[in-house]
């Protein structure tokens, strides 16, 4: 069986005979090809590598150059521990150049120049008898966050169920001290006049400490029975502007300053009123909690192309670290009589309006909760959000 011959040795053997168009049009196929190969490979999902065994780069794709943050410029041949900054891939790099082995796989999470966890392919090759190094990078964030959003969700579904029910069945023994209480109040009435008053601040210790409990129940009960989702063609700026006016009193009555700034340009689109009324008021209060010597409370809404941003921002005590994680979660307060619910109200409501919520805060200086929601106005499926094309990168 004949052996194949590589169109490019052909040409080689016969560059001497050839004429200067034929080498020209030649090189041009050439650079087009190459041209053709490097659009291919920026399009692919995956970071692609070429190595050199010594560890000189012949050869990044797009994603790669973006995930680890490769500078804008550099020497062509540089060698790959220069180029990467994050030191746990740089070492993997290392050992691997040390020891080559096929397929060897390990993951990692960078924090810069953004958050990335990544899976590294590292895979040895031969071409045209020159030896290299393929390295393949696969970007795990999204599986990842898609995981740690089912967990949580999984979490307060099942917290949310767990409250409904102990709520449920302590409103009966609160039902039964409540008619005991005013059963109390009349035996304390025929008691002598010492005796009596006695009683009656016993008695009104007992009820008021169960009305309390009374009202911390009902809130539970309120907050896992939600009404099924009534998606309308809504005003957004009038939803924000009801929820502001409800609470204008409470403000006054807090020395809380509001700034209030609504993007006339937003459009209806398709809301749960309800829902996101309810999610306004939870944040507005968040933000007077957050400021109990008053302070100043910031509302926007602002549109961007096909989403719209909500923006909540007080000047108050801040969010530690060690919280922030867990602010969005069932029942979790740093609150003496929170109830760990209104965050969780919000994430909810974001979340079935197919939006995230971005969150910032600084200890001692304050905290902003910005709502991003698409609008949307047709009745389709919730698009999934979409991020700004990054710039592509020089090479």
């Amino acid at each position: 069986m004949a052996s194949k011959v590589n169109h490019g040795d052909k040409v080689l053997s016969r560059i001497d005979r050839l004429d200067r168009e034929s080498v020209h049009s030649y090189v041009t196929g050439l650079l087009c090809e190459k041209k053709q190969g490097e659009e291919i490979l920026d399009r692919i999902e995956e970071g692609v590598l070429l190595l050199e065994p010594q560890g000189l780069l012949r050869y990044a794709n797009r994603n790669a150059f973006l995930w680890l943050g490769f500078p804008r410029f550099f020497k062509r041949r540089t060698r790959i521990e220069e180029l990467v900054e994050e030191p746990s891939i740089r070492q993997f790099f290392l050992e691997c150049l040390k020891h080559p082995l096929n397929g060897v796989v390990d993951e990692f999470r960078l924090l810069a120049p953004r958050e990335i966890y990544m899976r590294v392919h590292w895979m040895p090759l031969e071409l045209d008898e020159e030896k290299l190094v393929l390295v393949r990078l696969v970007n795990l964030t999204e599986e990842k966050n898609r995981s740690e959003e089912e967990a949580r969700l999984e979490r307060i579904d099942s917290l949310i169920r767990l409250a409904a029910g102990v709520a449920h069945e302590i409103g009966n023994p609160l039902n039964s001290i409540q008619i005991h209480i005013e059963l109390l109040k009349r035996e304390a009435a025929g008691l002598p006049k010492a005796k009596q008053k006695s009683m009656d601040k016993l008695i009104n210790v007992i009820a008021s400490e169960t009305k309390r409990l009374d009202q911390i129940v009902r809130s539970f009960l309120r907050a896992t029975r939600n009404p099924p989702l009534r998606f309308r063609l809504e005003s957004l700026n009038e939803i924000v502007e009801e929820a502001v006016e409800l609470l204008r009193l409470e403000l006054k009555k807090g020395k809380i300053r509001l700034k209030l700034t609504l993007d006339k340009s937003l459009p209806q689109f398709l809301l749960d009123r309800d829902r996101l009324h309810q999610a306004f008021i939870n944040l507005i209060k968040n933000g007077m909690q957050a400021m109990p010597q008053g302070g100043e409370l910031t509302i926007s809404t602002l549109r961007k192309e096909r989403l719209c941003l909500v923006r909540f921002e007080d000047r108050g005590r801040g969010i530690d670290e060690k919280d922030l994680p867990h602010i969005f979660e069932a029942y979790y307060t740093t609150k003496e009589e929170g109830s760990g619910l209104g965050l969780t109200q919000v994430y909810q409501a974001v979340r079935e309006h197919g939006g995230r919520i971005d969150v910032k805060s600084t200890p001692g200086k304050g905290s902003a909760f910005t709502l991003i929601l698409p609008i949307r106005r047709e009745r389709l499926s919730l698009p999934q959000l979409w991020t700004a094309k990054e710039q592509e990168p020089s090479r």
